[in-house]
């Protein structure tokens, strides 16, 4: 199969102007509040640390279906999830952060687990949300060998693991705005992919007797 990614169009595309507006946005939204910080070290979690993320996502996301060993499975359909949670993923960033910041300009710092953990609710009901309507590929998605080969267990497992990594999501993002967040609660966050593991071993099990 013939990889017919073009790069060029790739930028000609919404999700692309989508994601490079709320990068500039970040950027912007730092030098509004940065006179407020009291020390230049906040320009590391306020501004290097999620715009190096947002960079980072933003070049595999446009470069991995080009590059990659995969290429060739890629196509049109299979990119429309990958670039929508792309492009969500930095719309929340972006906000969360904005949020963090206008919070610190009135002089209440939050420390780093509590943006560790937006991030990773952020993540988790961003991802959840595309679960729904998954179907099997290498490109998104939990990618266990023993889903991919099996389609009717890969889809069960993902509607049903949907519910559980938005509810995480929900219930993240309200404890880390809310709560001074632990290094425990950062670890639950990993609930999701575990919860979502046993899911696919025990449905998978089952097909496998039938």
């Amino acid at each position: 199969m013939v990889n017919n990614y073009n790069l060029k169009e790739e930028f000609k595309k919404p999700w692309i102007h989508v994601s490079v507006f709320f990068i500039i946005l970040h950027i912007i939204n730092f030098f509004i509040f940065s006179p407020s910080f009291p020390s230049t070290t906040y320009r590391i979690p306020f501004l290097y640390i999620p715009l190096g993320v947002m960079i980072i996502t933003f070049l595999i996301v446009t470069l991995y279906p080009r590059y990659s060993k995969n290429r060739e499975q890629f196509s049109e359909n299979n990119l429309i999830p990958y670039r929508k949670v792309c492009s969500s993923v930095f719309v929340a960033v972006d906000i969360i952060y904005f949020i963090l910041m206008l919070i610190h300009s009135e002089k209440l710092v939050f420390n780093i687990l509590n943006i560790v953990l937006l991030f990773s609710s952020v993540s988790h009901l961003t991802v959840g949300s595309t679960f729904t309507k998954l179907t099997p590929n290498r490109l998104i998605g939990l990618k266990f060998p023993w889903l991919l080969s099996n389609e009717t267990a890969w889809k069960k497992t993902h509607r049903i693991s949907a519910y559980i990594w938005i509810a995480f999501g929900l219930l993240g993002i309200a404890i880390g705005l809310g709560l001074q967040v632990n290094v425990y609660m950062v670890l639950a966050s990993f609930l999701p992919t575990i919860i979502s593991l046993i899911i696919s071993l025990v449905i998978s099990s089952k097909h496998k007797k039938q």
